[in-house]
């Protein structure tokens, strides 16, 4: 059992990788924090080891940290988002720790640990990140309508949310307004496609869905002619 941030951090030491490190940090790509070398399913199952009724004091230690890395993040981010006795918990941490993220992996790995939550509150809660200057708070919430929310429920809220909501202009916030786009032209065609026969979103944008679309298995080959 983990109870104590220090303990974590210590586990997490015990798994550097420094030839894994010289792979993965081009990739991962952060800014901002050096990365360890630490391979995802050692941090998920070590955030996963650590007991509910102590996840708050784990927390609080991680936030009182000087030495952030790339690898402390993403265990963070993996904790907060775990399910736990109340939603109100993983939201309250996850508002502080998304603005510390400075990878899109932050962003692309804790965003499916939420599926477990409400997606009218999710959906209302993160809302706010789309207005902030960042562009891993941006492609945060973008990633929640991705993967936890892209239904037949929510997909003309996201089409409409990704039409009028969204500054595009930063890399990692198109690259993932792209992917869910063409998510949605793989899942919802009929709905999706008037938007890119209008040319409604950013040529990069525009392009990069495309491309994405059209190297799905999932969408039939007159399609991807098309």
């Amino acid at each position: 059992m983990y109870e104590t941030y220090e303990q974590c951090k210590a586990e997490l030491l015990k798994n550097v990788d420094e030839k894994y490190d010289k792979f993965n940090n081009p990739i991962v790509n952060c800014e901002g924090y050096p990365t360890l070398g630490i391979r995802t399913p050692v941090i998920k199952k070590l955030a996963k080891s650590v007991p509910i009724a102590a996840r708050d004091n784990v927390l609080n230690g991680f936030f009182a940290d000087k030495d952030l890395s790339y690898d402390t993040v993403l265990f963070a981010g993996v904790l907060a988002a775990r399910k736990g006795e109340y939603y109100n918990q993983s939201r309250e941490s996850l508002m502080w720790l998304v603005p510390l993220f400075r990878s899109w992996a932050h962003v692309d790995c804790v965003t499916p640990c939420l599926r477990w939550a409400d997606k009218d509150t999710l959906w209302n809660d993160f809302r706010y990140l789309l207005d902030c200057e960042g562009q891993y708070e941006k492609r945060f919430y973008i990633m929640i309508m991705f993967s936890c929310c892209l239904g037949a429920e929510y997909i003309d809220k996201i089409l409409e949310t990704l039409r009028y909501n969204v500054t595009y202009g930063q890399y990692y916030v198109d690259m993932a307004a792209a992917w869910l786009l063409a998510e949605c032209l793989v899942k919802y065609y009929d709905k999706t496609l008037p938007l890119f026969t209008a040319q409604t979103f950013p040529k990069f944008v525009h392009n990069k869905a495309i491309q994405k679309a059209r190297e799905s298995y999932r969408i039939d080959p007159d399609t991807k002619v098309y």
